[in-house]
């Protein structure tokens, strides 16, 4: 999900961070009003942005490439309002001491993994009001993964970027030749290529995901419930 330093122009670069500005803004002023003590949820904020920023290093081999997790729902499924700040802490962490993305494109990025993780909250607690916890939370993180995808493909499109210019989507699509004759049947635009090549290289990632949460927030809604926002 990173994008590297010297992709994008310098216009996208500005409106990133012009975007993430203004949701951090408002990740804090929300989270701020619905929270009762700040001091017990920090902790918690803590651990979750250290397990975001651990996540990038688990791998999914993808042949020619390969994916990292992200856990944007989880994130959001956990911290609610401050989901986005957990993620621009975490990418900025990554992008000092990893090198993953850069501090240029951090605005984008942030605004890609951290805009569906905030979002993914409320999807979250309207599903679990008429389902189970584990499906709720495998909807959601599903759900974050494919608007990252989505919003990723935007930026590349917005960008001028092609899967004709990025080396490990370009191989990618050559290991799926049908695919993309079939596309290409319908559209020669290489928009539509890119936008349709990401979200399958991104299914694996959406599956694994969405497995991981329908675990793992059942297992905290049972130990640990206050961990969750909507039941405090």
């Amino acid at each position: 999900m990173h994008i590297s330093e010297g992709v994008l122009p310098e216009w996208l670069l500005l409106a990133g961070w012009v975007v993430t500005i203004i949701l951090l803004a408002v990740s804090l002023w929300w989270g701020k009003k619905h929270t009762d003590d700040m001091t017990k949820k920090i902790p918690q904020i803590a651990v979750t942005t250290a397990a975001f920023f651990a996540a990038c290093m688990v791998r999914i081999p993808l042949p020619p490439t390969s994916l990292h997790l992200v856990l944007a729902g989880l994130v959001g499924i956990l911290l609610g309002p401050f989901a986005f700040v957990c993620i621009f802490v975490g990418l900025l962490l990554q992008a000092l001491l990893l090198g993953n993305g850069g501090l240029l494109v951090l605005g984008v990025n942030t605004v890609v993994m951290g805009l569906p993780a905030l979002l993914a909250y409320p999807v979250f607690v309207a599903l679990s009001k008429k389902t189970n916890y584990g499906i709720s939370a495998a909807v959601a993180s599903v759900f974050a993964i494919l608007l990252s995808t989505l919003l990723l493909a935007a930026v590349f499109i917005a960008g001028g970027i092609t899967f004709g210019s990025m080396e490990s989507v370009t191989e990618f699509a050559s290991k799926f030749m049908v695919l993309s004759s079939i596309i290409q049947t319908f559209s020669n635009s290489p928009w539509l290529l890119t936008f349709v090549l990401l979200i399958v290289m991104n299914l694996p990632l959406m599956i694994v995901e969405g497995v991981i949460c329908a675990f793992i927030v059942p297992f905290i809604a049972k130990v640990k419930p206050e961990m969750l926002p909507q039941n405090k």
